[in-house]
Parts: structure tokens; C-alpha cells; sequence
């Protein structure tokens, strides 16, 4: 081989390096680009979307469903008032209990508000969940005004995210042994069943390990294992009595949602579904509503009552009724929560409004 073409090679070599490189460049500046705009199109567009696939699984239930929306009408005007009243009573209460979680799990991070402190944040934060995209909004805001003037924020989204942890996992809890003591947990679907079991395993079997499996699997230095370690959030797993006192609350809190949709049922005159199946298809319902991309859970939820109830013999009229008549309720109880935040003059959480 001469010099020359010796020569050649090396600059075609060049080339191709050169070309490889600025492919690379251009492939870079395009995942960037492209990441830009999906942030941009993120802040601009997801509340729309969410808003957008709320309002067509909660319109696709008269459109699919094939309802008689005459019957579902009759149906809600022949509810009885006097239970109702009482559900949306015990609905509005079953907020005390989980206030009364939260005090404990933020005192740990030291914060020394009282109950009625925290109930009252507790019904703004629903509020700001009827209006804001996820329920993460009511979440934002608990956590502003609990460190407002504190300069702890770190430790109030600790408190809030115990305090969410603790409801989750007695929901799966609840829908496990709804599943598990039902007389008919044999006509239930796996697809229904192996969710909630996995969700409950998770919670109670391996959560309670996390800072020793994220040091074993992650390392030491690791960030997770450092939030699981090192943190403030690490007197969740020091303090043995603090969790077991949270779960205690949350099944006090949870035993009366129930009881809340029992009461709905009653109201309709659905005598016939099982005083069992409400501990099902609840806990199902709600984590349904929590992870899919909604306005709030608005349709999903709809369409899961709808589903649920039908399984056991309801006609799709009384199922539609019942999923709209617990939205009214969650709204009644929501804009009871509007009134406490007008009352006690709050001002907004600027960085949430700026973020949706």
C-alpha cells in the first residue's frame, strides 16, 4: 500500500469520524429539542388532555353504556334525602381520622399543629383537588401551608407523602381481605384480584425494608438509599410504633368511606349487593382513579362504579346513579373545603399555580 493511499484512508477515516460525530450532535440536539418541546407541550397541554380524557370515558358512558338516562333520572329522584344527608355527614367526618394520621406523621418531622389546624388543611387540599389536574395538587398545597413560615418543606412533603403512603396501603389492605373473607371472592376476575394482591405486598411486605434493600441493591451512596438512610423520612422506619398508629387511623378513616358508600347503595335501594363487596370494589376504584391520567379520576371512576356494580346484578340505570350520585358527594365534599379556604383567608400556592 503507498503513502497516498495510506494517506486516503486516514482522511476518508476522518470523514467518516467527522460525520459520526456531527450525526451524533445533530441526534443530541434533536433529543433535546425534542425534550423541550415534550416539557413545553407538558406545562401547556397535559391539563387539557387530562380534562380531555375525563370528558370522553365520563361521555362515553351514555354514548356506549347504552343507558336509559329516564330511568337513571327517576332513580335519582326516588333516593332517600335523609341518608344521603347522613352520608354526606360521614363523608365530610371521615376527614378527622386522617387529620388526626397526619398530626401524628408530621409531628415526627417537627411540625406542632393542632388537629383542627390540620383538619382544616385537609379540606383544602380537596379543594384544590376539584380543580387542579391530580390529586398531587391538594397534595402541593398541604405541603405549602404546613412549612409556610417554617422554612421545612423538605420535612412537610415527608409528613404528606407518609400520610398518602399510609392511605394506599390500607386501601390495597382493605380490597385484599374484601377479596380474601368474600363468600363469592370465586367470581371475581383475576385481572381485579392480582392487582390489589401485588399493591397489598408491596406496601406491607416490602416497603418495611426499603432502607435496607436500597443500601443492599443501590449502595450506600446512592440517592435513593440516601432518602431511605440518611434523611428525615428515616424516623418512619426508626419509630416502631409511629406506622402501625398511622395504618390504625387510616382503617378508621377507610371503615368509614365504606360505610359512606354503603350508605349511597342504601339510598338507591340496592339491597341487594353484598355488605362485603363494597370493601372490593372501593379500594379498586379509588387506586384506579389515583393512577390513571384523568382530571381527578373524573370518568374513570364512573365507569369503574358502573362496571363493578354490574357484576353483581345492578341494571346499568341504578350504576350510572350510584357512580354520579358518590361525584356529587365528593364535589359537595370538596367545595366544603372552597368555604374553609375562603374563610381562612389563604393565599394560593404560587409555585403550583405557575406549574400547572
Amino acid at each position: 500500500m503507498t503513502i497516498t493511499e495510506l494517506s486516503r484512508e486516514k482522511t476518508d477515516a476522518k470523514d467518516c469520524d467527522t460525520k459520526a460525530l456531527s450525526q451524533v450532535s445533530l441526534s443530541s440536539q434533536a433529543i433535546g429539542k425534542a425534550s423541550e418541546i415534550r416539557q413545553k407541550m407538558s406545562k401547556s397541554t397535559k391539563v387539557k388532555l387530562k380534562i380531555l380524557a375525563s370528558l370522553l370515558m365520563f361521555g362515553s358512558l351514555f354514548v356506549f353504556g347504552k343507558v336509559d338516562l329516564n330511568k337513571a333520572w327517576e332513580t335519582a329522584l326516588n333516593s332517600n334525602p335523609t341518608i344521603l344527608a347522613l352520608t354526606c355527614a360521614l363523608l365530610l367526618f371521615s376527614f378527622v381520622p386522617m387529620a388526626r394520621r397526619w398530626q401524628l406523621l408530621s409531628r415526627a418531622m417537627g411540625f406542632n399543629k393542632s388537629l383542627l389546624e390540620l383538619l382544616k388543611l385537609y379540606y383544602v387540599g380537596v379543594f384544590f383537588n376539584l380543580f387542579l389536574p391530580s390529586t398531587v395538587g391538594g397534595d402541593f398545597s398541604r405541603c405549602y401551608y404546613l412549612s409556610k413560615g417554617t422554612g421545612k418543606y423538605k420535612e412537610s412533603f415527608y409528613s404528606v407523602l407518609a400520610d398518602r403512603a399510609s392511605g394506599i396501603a390500607v386501601l390495597f389492605l382493605t380490597a385484599t381481605l374484601g377479596v380474601l373473607l368474600s363468600p363469592s371472592a370465586s367470581s371475581l376476575p383475576w385481572q381485579l384480584k392480582w392487582p390489589i394482591f401485588a399493591g397489598t405486598f408491596g406496601t406491607f411486605v416490602v416497603l418495611p425494608f426499603m432502607p435496607w434493600l436500597s443500601k443492599k441493591l443501590l449502595g450506600e451512596n446512592n440517592w435513593v438509599a440516601k432518602q431511605f438512610n440518611q434523611s428525615e423520612a428515616k424516623i418512619f422506619w426508626q419509630n416502631r410504633k409511629l406506622i402501625p398508629q398511622s395504618l390504625l387511623w387510616s382503617v378508621i378513616s377507610q371503615i368509614m368511606i365504606v360505610v359512606c358508600h354503603i350508605g349511597v347503595g342504601l339510598a338507591l335501594g340496592l339491597t341487594s349487593v353484598p355488605l362485603w363487596y363494597y370493601f372490593v370494589f372501593y379500594p379498586a376504584v379509588a387506586v384506579l382513579g389515583f393512577v390513571t391520567p384523568s382530571f381527578n379520576g373524573i370518568g374513570i371512576r364512573e365507569w369503574a362504579y358502573t362496571y363493578f356494580l354490574m357484576m353483581v346484578g345492578v341494571d346499568k340505570a341504578h350504576a350510572l346513579t350510584y357512580a354520579l350520585m358518590w361525584l356529587a358527594l365528593t364535589t359537595v365534599t370538596s367545595l366544603a373545603g372552597g368555604l374553609v379556604y375562603a374563610a381562612s383567608h389563604m393565599t394560593p400556592p404560587p409555585e403550583e399555580l405557575e406549574s400547572e
